[in-house]
């Protein structure tokens, strides 16, 4: 008996060493340095009046861990900075925090700090010509919703870059340059050209005496459709990956929709939207390149008895054939 009771504070110790030990507890430890580490440098460069270099840091401490006062901090940063949208997304979202934890002096803190920039922000409309299928636009990188295209949206000054990207289509760039405070601008993202994309061709010759041409084409066109079914299913596994990446995005914690804004995300968040994109513009091609080569593998098939050539190509919108049948 007094063996198992010498024992017991022995093996209390190893466990709770053990547990501390631990990778979890290890990680946790030095994400908190980290918190702290950065939320000092930030304080100490805003004293300096380094306030560019000071956003950074705050940011790169919120992301690590959700702190009210870290938020507040950043937000305060934004305003000084001269990036007004970003500083006054940050005050509401620190508004939105501080009434869910019960702190009715940040609360009303970073509400008044909202009211007062509200009227001051500049905006940034983007009206799309045609939204063609696949349509992927970017400000400064960074993915824009479908459902802001019109929407005049809060926007930090200085020059911004647009592009647009679409299956089949030539790419698009625009630039446009907002004033810090009460600049209204609105930028046309137009229709983009057409940039056709040909995916198979063959010809076959009937000779003078009217003798039946080689089966060649008959299997290749076999082959096409095969491949082509693949594209199709393979675009299909890009396309669920892109709509379940968006949806996390938007999730609470995704990274993305903060402050009630689509748009306002976290490096984080924009990185998973990026990706998301990515995925999505790949699933459109490889869908639509596997439905071009699925009917293009059915049409040399079937004119693989015929004279001529057939030519067969995708758009990004529509099938092109075109021969002699």
């Amino acid at each position: 008996m007094r063996l198992r009771h010498a024992v017991l504070p022995v093996a209390l110790t190893l466990l709770g060493g053990a547990i501390l030990s631990s990778p979890g507890i290890a990680r946790a430890q030095d994400n908190a340095a980290a918190v702290e580490a950065l939320f000092s440098a930030g304080k100490k460069l805003m004293a300096d009046g380094k306030t560019s270099e000071a956003c950074p840091k705050f940011l790169a401490s919120y992301n690590l861990e959700h702190r009210i006062g870290t938020l507040l901090n950043l937000a305060d940063c934004y305003e000084k900075n001269g990036q007004l949208a970003s500083a006054w997304a940050r005050f509401i979202e620190a508004r939105t925090f501080a009434q869910r934890a019960n702190q009715p002096e940040r609360e009303a803190f970073a509400s008044d700090h909202a009211k007062t920039l509200e009227p001051q922000l500049s905006t940034l409309s983007l009206v799309v010509a045609l939204p063609v299928p696949g349509l992927a636009v970017l400000r400064d990188g960074v993915a824009v919703d479908a459902g802001a295209f019109g929407v005049a949206v809060a926007i930090d000054g200085g020059p911004h870059e647009i592009t647009a990207t679409a299956p089949g289509r030539v790419a698009w760039t625009g630039h446009v340059t907002v004033q810090a405070r009460g600049d209204h601008q609105t930028l046309q993202v137009p229709d983009l050209a057409h940039a056709p994309i040909a995916l198979a061709g063959a010809s076959a010759e009937v000779s003078p005496m009217g003798q039946e041409p080689s089966h060649t084409r008959q299997y290749a066109g076999i082959a096409t459709a095969s491949a082509g079914v693949a594209a199709i299913g393979i675009g299909a596994v890009f396309g669920v990956l892109a709509i379940n990446k968006k949806n996390d995005t938007n999730a609470p914690g995704g990274g993305c929709n903060i402050g009630g804004m689509a748009d306002n995300c976290t490096g984080a968040g924009v990185s998973a939207r990026q990706t998301a994109v990515t995925d999505g513009t790949v699933s459109t091609v490889l869908i639509g390149v596997g439905a071009a080569a699925v009917v293009g593998g059915g049409v040399l098939w079937l004119t693989g008895r015929s004279a001529g050539a057939t030519t067969v190509g995708f758009d990004g919108h529509n099938l092109l054939v075109s021969g002699r049948f």
